[in-house]
């Protein structure tokens, strides 16, 4: 037993404990590298987003996650390569590769079609980071904040991070507000009386549209030359109790198009009840009938 101890600590124990070692180093090292990786990509990819570079801070941030998994499994192999216990074991797994690739992907298949669809959303680009969108089948609105290589991360008006995996994203129909026009149309309804002066109620709601800053004039120079109005204003319907009008408004972003509707709300209220214009809201007569 004595001579079996000494042969262990002159023979063994140093090639125990220099395995050990370099086992811990290439962990530490390999922890290390993949935060400086991260956060150096990371880095990279918040100044193109300052910049506009929308398309370039999408790649990065897809890549990001692509650089920290092959620094983890560089340094996951070469562990196990030291350790000759499991390097035994994954030999003889990767013997059994076919049975285990047919295993490992019916278990993963939802994971691996995650990661496809990501790739598949990088590279042809149905929306980036900073883009407005819309999933239509789930009714989700807000802006791209995040694209991994699992999910999508999308950040709602109400300042909620919806987290949804990419085969989701790629199968969806998706409204992009921002796929290569940003410029953003919204309809503003109001209904007005009908003893109200139509065509005046017309007039002063292109008035305060044009009025406000945030309108944009989309109109091309042929179409100025030909007479084409400022802000279009329609007769949209004849409603049981109220004409609705209908005025496009135009912005340069989704943002600003809902500020712009709701600064011409605020206005045109005063503006018809300083020009006597009515609007329309549901009345109830009652009629009595005594006998």
């Amino acid at each position: 037993m004595v001579t079996w101890f000494e042969n262990f600590v002159h023979t063994r124990l140093p090639d125990i404990a220099f395995t050990v070692l370099f086992i811990a180093v290439t962990a530490v090292v390999t922890l290390v590298v993949a935060r400086i990786i991260g956060r150096a990509l990371r880095r990279i990819t918040d100044r193109q987003k300052q910049a506009g570079n929308t398309g370039s801070a999408t790649i990065l941030a897809f890549c990001r996650y692509l650089a920290v998994v092959a620094v983890y499994f560089a340094g996951f192999a070469v562990i196990v390569s030291n350790i000759p216990a499991l390097s035994a074991g994954m030999n003889k797994l990767m013997a059994a590769g076919g049975v285990l690739a047919v295993v490992g992907g019916l278990a993963s298949q939802e994971a691996l079609g995650s990661m496809v669809s990501g790739l598949m959303i990088l590279a042809f680009k149905p929306f980036v980071i900073g883009d407005v969108v819309r999933c239509v089948d789930n009714n989700i609105t807000g802006v791209v904040e995040e694209i991994t290589l699992r999910h999508t991360a999308i950040r709602t008006y109400e300042n909620k991070r919806l987290i949804i995996p990419n085969s989701v994203m790629n199968s969806s129909i998706i409204e992009n507000a921002d796929y290569q026009d940003s410029r953003v149309c919204t309809f503003l309804e109001i209904g007005v009386t009908y003893e109200s002066d139509i065509a005046r109620a017309k007039e002063l709601l292109a008035d305060v549209v044009a009025r406000q800053p945030d309108f944009m004039d989309t109109r091309t120079p042929q179409q100025i030359a030909q007479g084409a109005p400022l802000v279009q204003v329609v007769v949209l319907a004849l409603a049981e109790s109220a004409v609705t009008l209908r005025a496009s408004l135009w912005a340069r972003d989704n943002g600003t198009a809902f500020s712009l509707k709701c600064a011409v709300l605020e206005e045109i209220k005063a503006v018809y009840d300083r020009e006597g214009i009515g609007i329309a809201y549901p009345h109830l007569v009652v009629v009595s009938e005594k006998e």
